[in-house]
């Protein structure tokens, strides 16, 4: 009995030992080794153009590798709706959205590009729907009036073509002569009836509706002017272009400089009148950044936009500013537009994409 006694308690160290090496057994499997970690340092592409619809609701974004995004605006600030990635040796370069209707619910969506073709984009399925010939080379420029439903592409050689946009896709297709370098710049008047466009050569062109009967779909070209190359061996190249009320034309150069035009005096010698020009300018600015800049454009001015009245004018460029301008605080009439002071709240405010 007192040998089975001890064998019994010379079993009881084994039990405990092997307890204990099963607990460290099973510590060892439930750690996780990690031989490597890497983390992806995403970089989005640089975005080369950007254009709302006409209820301003929803804003399509083009990106330097051909990518598409379409934004909507909603209660809790901006979401991605769609997204259509870019194809490869697709040099995409401007976008025109159009609003939402009962027979296009997703509303409507053209492109452009250096290949010569401009394209409308399915938005339900985001794949191309229909693609057309610009009848001008490589299509540097897009510009759609919703009103008028009409749509001009600015090609390599100098022309301008405008497309009639129609339930089924786009016919009625007018071809503005070539006049001049490549046209990197279009834009509409709010009534659709006049349309400005900016070439690589300086030159700005004005062109409009003719009158009534036959000539009522007839583009005619009413005014040019050239901007000054203040001696540099080549003109400034013109990156944007508006046109507002009045037949006031708004120009953003390869020089910095933001100029005013009367394209009125167009209709009695066929040159715009200079009005005013801007490359110090005294209004406060507003960079992407929130920091205070001065207000002297020190690059190229790419981008311009304005109110729906035309009382006030932004540019912006290469050199992150943003500037705003406005009409002179003397209630000098609308050609007089001066440098006015930016409302910098307003800016800040702007959601980021």
């Amino acid at each position: 009995m007192p040998a089975k006694r001890a064998r019994g308690a010379s079993r009881q160290p084994a039990a405990t030992a092997s307890s204990t090496s099963a607990a460290a057994k099973g510590a060892a499997t439930s750690s996780v080794l990690v031989h490597r970690c890497r983390f992806v340092d995403q970089v989005p592409d640089p975005v080369e153009s950007l254009q709302y619809d006409p209820s301003c609701s929803r804003l399509a974004v083009l990106r330097a590798n051909s990518d598409i995004e379409l934004w909507s605006l909603s209660e809790g600030g901006w979401f991605r709706e769609a997204y259509v990635p870019g194809v490869p040796d697709t040099p995409v370069r401007r976008l025109a959205l159009g609003s939402r209707t009962a027979s296009h619910p997703d509303g409507r969506l053209f492109s452009c590009g250096l290949h010569g073709v401009v394209t409308e984009w399915d938005l339900a399925r985001l794949s191309p729907l229909d693609n057309y010939d610009s009848l001008g080379g490589a299509a540097w420029s897009l510009a759609l009036h919703a009103g008028s439903a009409r749509l001009a592409a600015g090609c390599e050689d100098g022309g301008v073509t405008v497309f009639g946009v129609v339930e089924e896709g786009l016919e009625n297709v007018y071809r503005l002569p070539a006049r001049g370098g490549r046209v990197l710049s279009l834009a509409f008047s709010s009534s659709g009836g006049q349309l400005v466009a900016g070439g690589a050569d300086g030159s700005v062109r004005l062109w409009a509706l003719g009158g009534g009967g036959a000539a009522r779909h007839t583009w005619r070209h009413t005014c040019q002017f050239v901007l000054e190359s203040e001696g540099r061996k080549r003109p400034p190249l013109v990156w944007d272009v508006l046109l507002l009320p009045d037949s006031l034309v708004v120009t953003a150069d390869s020089s910095g400089r933001v100029c005013f035009y009367d394209g009125r005096r167009g209709a009695v010698d066929g040159h715009g009148t200079l009005v005013n020009r801007f490359r110090s300018h005294e209004a406060d600015t507003c960079s992407l950044s929130r920091k205070s800049l001065g207000g002297v454009h020190e690059a190229d001015v790419l981008a311009l936009a304005a109110t729906g009245d035309g009382s006030h004018v932004f540019a912006s460029g290469v050199d992150h500013k943003a500037v705003e301008k406005g009409e002179s605080s003397g209630g000098s009439p609308k050609p007089a537009l001066g440098p006015r002071k930016a409302n910098a709240r307003r800016a800040s405010s702007a959601s980021s994409i």
